[in-house]
C-alpha cells in the first residue's frame, strides 16, 4: 500500500513539474518577445505606448524596472515552485494559487493594463512586427501561456483529489 502510495505521489508530481516546465519555457519565450518588440517599436519609430520592454533590454522606457521585476517574480513563483515540489515540500494548494495569480497577472497586463492605454494587447503584439509569422508565433506563446495555466489549475486540483496534498 505505502509503495502504491508513493508511486502515485511521485506521477502526481512529475505532472505538476513537467506543467512548471512547460510554463517556464513559454514564459522565457515570452520575455523574449518583450525585448525584441520593445527594440522594434524604438527602432521602427512605431507608438512608444507599445514599447512593454524594460531594463536592462530597453533604456527609453519611463518605467525601466518593470521588465525584471516580472521576470523575477514569475521565475522566483515558477523555478521555485519546481524545487520544493521535487522535495516534497510544495503541492496542489501552491501550485494552483500560482497559476491563478500568473493567469490573472498575464490577463492584467495583456487585456486591462496598470494606466489607461498601457495593455499589451493582442493586437499590439501582433502589429509590432513587420512580418506577421512573428506576430503570429508570438500570439501562440501567449495564448499558450493561458493554456498551460488552465490546466495546471485543473492538474492542481486534480492532484488535491487523488493525493490529499
Amino acid at each position: 500500500m505505502k509503495a502504491e502510495r508513493e508511486t502515485l505521489y511521485s506521477s502526481l508530481r512529475r505532472r505538476l513539474i513537467f506543467l512548471a516546465c512547460v510554463f517556464a519555457v513559454l514564459a522565457f519565450l515570452h520575455f523574449v518577445d518583450h525585448a525584441i518588440r520593445g527594440e522594434l517599436v524604438v527602432q521602427g519609430d512605431l507608438n512608444p505606448n507599445w514599447n512593454h520592454s524594460g531594463w536592462p533590454f530597453n533604456t527609453h522606457s519611463d518605467k525601466p524596472y518593470v521588465f525584471p521585476i516580472a521576470f523575477i517574480v514569475v521565475f522566483g513563483l515558477v523555478l521555485g515552485g519546481i524545487f520544493f515540489t521535487l522535495r516534497g515540500r510544495l503541492w496542489a494548494g501552491y501550485w494552483l494559487a500560482t497559476s491563478i495569480a500568473l493567469f490573472a497577472f498575464l490577463a492584467f497586463v495583456h487585456f486591462v493594463g496598470f494606466e489607461p492605454n498601457t495593455a499589451e494587447t493582442p493586437r499590439i503584439m501582433f502589429m509590432s512586427y513587420r512580418a506577421q509569422i512573428w506576430g503570429i508565433l508570438a500570439l501562440v506563446d501567449l495564448f499558450s501561456m493561458f493554456a498551460v495555466l488552465i490546466a495546471f489549475a485543473f492538474q492542481a486540483v486534480r492532484t488535491r483529489q487523488l493525493s490529499g496534498h
